[in-house]
C-alpha cells in the first residue's frame, strides 16, 4: 500500500450532481482528495468524456422502469466483471455508495482479492417503493433484508448519515460495525448572509427530488389554504418525476409557485431570503437540504414522520408538523408567517444546531475510518502470513 491509498467509489450516478448522494459524495472527494487516491465506479445516460479517475459501466436497461429511472436521474450500471478484476486490483479500499447490481459485483471482487469494503447507507428502500407505487409493508421488509444480505453483512463497515439511519439498519438485522457520519455542512452556506423580509410577501421554500415521498404537493395544497395565500410564493426547487405533475397542482390551486432545477448560486439566494423553510418528505437518512437551510439561518418547517430522520433536526415544536394530522401544515405555516419574532427565534436556533455538522468534522471522521479499516486490513493480512509460515515450519 502506498501513502497515498485508493478508494474505489461505487456510485453510479456520478454525472448527476443533483442528486443528494452524488453532492455528498464529490463534497468528500473533493475534501479527501489531498489524503487518497478516488477511482469514481459510475454510469451515465450516455458514455462522455472520462475523466482520468473515473471508470465508465455501460448504463443497465431495465423494460418497464427506464422512464422512472430516467426521470429520477439515477441511472443504474451494468457491471463487466473483468474491468472490475482489474479496477478493484488497483484499490486498496472499496466505498460502496449506490447498492445495486454494480456495488454487488464490487464487493463479490472486492472479498475474492481480499480488499476491505466499506458501505454507505444512502438509499432507503422507501424511496425505491414509492416511485414504483409498491407501499406494502411486505415489501420494505423484502427490499431490506436484500439490502442487508447483499450489501450491509458482506462489508466490513457501515456507515449511516444519522442517528435514525443507524437505528433502522440494526432494527433490519445489520451486525456489522455502524458509524454515524453525518453529510455535513460545508462553509460556503455557513458564509451566507440573510437579507431583509418583505412585509407584503412571503418566500416559502422546499428543496429535494420531486417525487411522490417527497410530498410536497402537501406544501402547495397548505399554500393554497393558507390566509396569506395572496402573498405567498412557493419555490420547489429539484428535479424528479414528479415535476409536471406539481406544476399542474400549482396552477389548479392558484398558488404562485416556481418548480424545477436551479443553479448553485440560486440556491444560495433561495436560502438568503425564504421566509420558511418546508420539508414535507416522510423518507429521508438525514435531511440535507434542510440542514443547508438552517446553516443560512433560515426558519424551518419540518415533518416528524416516523421513517424520517427530519425529527432529529427539529429545534422547537413551533418548527414541527406530522403529515398525519390533517391542516396541520397549513396551521404552523400560518403560525409562522404571522410572527416574525417565532421565525427568528427558529432561524437562530437552527443555526447553532448546524454548527454541530460541519462538513470539516465529518471529512475528519470518514478519513479515520478509511485509514482504521486499512490498518485493521494490514494487520490481518500480517497475522495470516505469519500463520501460513507457523503451519510451513
Amino acid at each position: 500500500m502506498t501513502s497515498k491509498p485508493t478508494v474505489g467509489l461505487v456510485i453510479d450516478p456520478w454525472d448527476f450532481p443533483f442528486n443528494g448522494t452524488v453532492v455528498s459524495t464529490r463534497r468528500f472527494v473533493a475534501a479527501l482528495s489531498n489524503q487518497f487516491d478516488f477511482k469514481i465506479l459510475k454510469t451515465s445516460n450516455a458514455p462522455a468524456q472520462i475523466a482520468t479517475n473515473e471508470v465508465y459501466f455501460p448504463k443497465l436497461s431495465i423494460p418497464g422502469a427506464n422512464g422512472i429511472i430516467d426521470q429520477m436521474q439515477a441511472p443504474l450500471a451494468r457491471p463487466n466483471r473483468a474491468l472490475l478484476e482489474t479496477v478493484v486490483a488497483d484499490c486498496d479500499l472499496i466505498h460502496v455508495q449506490y447498492p445495486f447490481l454494480l456495488a454487488h459485483q464490487a464487493i463479490r471482487t472486492a472479498r475474492l482479492l481480499g480488499k476491505p469494503v466499506i458501505s454507505s447507507f444512502h438509499v432507503q428502500p422507501e424511496n425505491i417503493q414509492r416511485n414504483l407505487r409498491l407501499n406494502q409493508a411486505f415489501v420494505t421488509r423484502s427490499l431490506y433484508r436484500l439490502f442487508v444480505s447483499q450489501f450491509y453483512q458482506v462489508s466490513d463497515r457501515v456507515i449511516a448519515p444519522s442517528e435514525f439511519a443507524k437505528m433502522l439498519l440494526t432494527q433490519h438485522g445489520v451486525s456489522k460495525p455502524i458509524d454515524v457520519v453525518s453529510n455535513g455542512i460545508t462553509p460556503d452556506f455557513f458564509q451566507r448572509k440573510r437579507r431583509q423580509s418583505r412585509s407584503d410577501h412571503f418566500e416559502i421554500l422546499s428543496v429535494g427530488r420531486l417525487a411522490q415521498e417527497k410530498q410536497q404537493a402537501l406544501l402547495l395544497r397548505a399554500a393554497a389554504q393558507s390566509q396569506y395565500r395572496a402573498k405567498i410564493h412557493v419555490t420547489l426547487a429539484g428535479t424528479g418525476p414528479a415535476a409536471a405533475q406539481l406544476k399542474d397542482l400549482a396552477v389548479k390551486l392558484g398558488v404562485r409557485a416556481t418548480i424545477g432545477r436551479v443553479t448553485d448560486d440560486q440556491l444560495y439566494a433561495l436560502y438568503e431570503t425564504a421566509d420558511l423553510f418546508v420539508q414535507c418528505s416522510r423518507v429521508e437518512l438525514e435531511g440535507m437540504s434542510a440542514l443547508e437551510a438552517m446553516a443560512v439561518g433560515c426558519p424551518t418547517l419540518l415533518n416528524r414522520a416516523e421513517t424520517s430522520a427530519l425529527s432529529e433536526l427539529i429545534q422547537d415544536p413551533i418548527g414541527a408538523f406530522t403529515d398525519q394530522t390533517p391542516n396541520m401544515l397549513r396551521q404552523k405555516l400560518d403560525a409562522l408567517l404571522s410572527n416574525s419574532d417565532a421565525r427568528q427565534f427558529l432561524a437562530d436556533r437552527n443555526r447553532a444546531f448546524a454548527l454541530t455538522r460541519r462538513h470539516e468534522a465529518s471529512t475528519a471522521q470518514l478519513a479515520s475510518l478509511y485509514r482504521r479499516l486499512l490498518e485493521d486490513h494490514a494487520d490481518q493480512r500480517g497475522e495470516q502470513s505469519i500463520s501460513k509460515v507457523g503451519k510451513a515450519s
